[in-house]
């Protein structure tokens, strides 16, 4: 990917010249102001102190604990 920037826009039209690897080939254009504040990504998620680290983990992740025998939904 190759991306240019633009310092300052003084009219409603921009002529930009673009690589000769860009010859024949489709272009996406993004354009957004650079005064803007970038986006924040949400904070990460953390347990309730009382219930942090409590949790473990019994066997595999992928297969189940119990045999497919003792589930009625499969039946």
């Amino acid at each position: 990917m190759q991306v240019q920037r633009f310092i300052e826009v003084t009219n409603r039209q921009v002529m930009i010249e673009l690589p000769e690897s860009f010859i024949n080939h489709r272009v996406a254009l993004i354009v957004r102001t650079a005064d803007e504040a970038p986006i924040s990504l949400p904070k990460q998620r953390r347990p309730h102190p009382e219930i942090a680290g409590k949790g473990r983990t019994l066997g595999d992740l992928v297969t189940p604990i119990v045999d497919e025998g003792d589930w009625d939904c499969l039946q």
